[in-house]
């Protein structure tokens, strides 16, 4: 089932590379607006490497350690904000998988095979996954096949690989969609409540540091100082 489901993704993105782009109302909009977002934190990651550049090229003749500190920032920046927009984008695909395979659901409950369930949906559910959706939806629009789309989705991220080995199994096989879905609806919640979870259980840790930092200097000056303060007041110097 994973082997069919990664022959999906080469296959997809070679049928988009051979069709011409066509605007298509409601699918484009939303694909325009991520790719836009993209290209806007793309040049936000470079400005700021730039400036860190810049920066280390001006502290080197003055502080070396700084320099170098900023150097660093500027070679690794790129990659550590990559890294992080792809799991805020894992994240809310996680987050809104449940969700679209309901909606799927009740698609294929109406009787509507794959390729129409993805094109009604198109970008309607929003979020990275709305967008993939569209995607997906203008491809079938532009006379690409189910597994084309399919490959679309696939591309996306882990996140929705356990939804497109279940689309792919019925456009495929035949086998039936309602059964996989529920499936795939189950895991899916079950891996947000994990992963909520996860977080409630890091948010301790996390607030740490802002914590310690907050408080403890206010806690210094309110207790600390005032009776350091009493007690060095309170010392007198024998008399010579």
């Amino acid at each position: 089932m994973g082997e069919a489901v990664r022959h999906l993704v080469p296959a997809a993105a070679a049928a988009g590379a051979g069709r011409p782009s066509v605007g298509l109302p409601g699918a484009g909009t939303a694909v325009d607006v991520d790719s836009r977002a993209d290209v806007d934190a793309r040049l936000a990651v470079d400005r700021r490497a730039g400036w860190a550049t810049l920066g280390a090229a001006v502290l080197l003749p003055v502080a070396p350690v700084l320099a170098g500190m900023a150097l660093v920032g500027a070679v690794l920046g790129p990659t550590m904000a990559a890294r992080r927009r792809q799991a805020r984008t894992e994240a809310r695909l996680h987050d809104q998988l449940p969700d679209v395979v309901d909606l799927l659901a009740l698609t294929a409950a109406a009787g509507l095979p794959v390729s129409a369930a993805l094109v009604a949906l198109g970008s309607r559910p929003g979020g990275p996954v709305g967008v993939t959706l569209a995607r997906a939806a203008a491809l079938v629009r532009r006379g690409g096949t189910t597994a084309e789309a399919l490959g679309v989705l696939a591309a996306a991220g882990p996140p929705l690989r356990p939804l497109v080995e279940a689309l792919a199994q019925h456009d495929r096989y035949g086998s039936p969609l309602l059964p996989a879905l529920d499936r795939v609806a189950i895991e899916a919640r079950a891996r947000r409540r994990r992963r909520a979870e996860e977080a409630a259980r890091r948010l301790p840790v996390t607030l740490l540091l802002p914590l310690v930092l907050t408080t403890f200097p206010a806690f210094v000056l309110l207790t600390v100082v005032p009776l350091l303060a009493g007690s060095l007041g309170s010392l007198s110097l024998p008399s010579t």
